[in-house]
């Protein structure tokens, strides 16, 4: 079997750095609440993941196609490896933020430190 990468719309990009942090968020339902007892009364609505992507020491050409293809919050199809379905799969994912730290410049090579964001869901899990 071929080595799958990260990629975003169909081309690859930088691969994160060890570490690739995976979250989920549960949204309930507006009526949704503890009693005093201490017990959930709760109504699940969706699941939604994310995914903490960073990697370090790009080169001025990475960063530059990696941030035009997530920054402005416009969806974009991130193929990767779902801990929930246990597979690589294709999915829509937005960035709300990201951050970039622009480290040492050094002439013969120009490499960003680090760049990092989260890639949210759009559809539920």
């Amino acid at each position: 079997m071929a080595q799958e990468y990260m990629k975003i719309n169909g081309k690859i990009i930088p691969q994160p750095d060890a570490g690739l942090g995976f979250d989920f968020e549960t949204t309930y339902t507006e009526d949704s609440t503890r009693v005093q007892s201490g017990t959930l009364h709760a109504t699940a609505m969706f699941t939604a993941e994310s995914f903490f992507y960073k990697a370090s020491w790009l080169t001025k050409e990475e960063m530059s196609a990696v941030l035009q293809m997530v920054a402005k919050g416009q969806p974009f199809t991130l193929h990767y490896l779902s801990p929930y379905y246990g597979a690589w799969r294709d999915g829509r994912f937005y960035v709300g933020k990201g951050t970039l730290s622009v480290g040492r410049w050094n002439e013969a090579e120009e490499r960003y430190e680090e760049l990092s964001f989260n890639m949210i869901g759009i559809d539920p899990i």
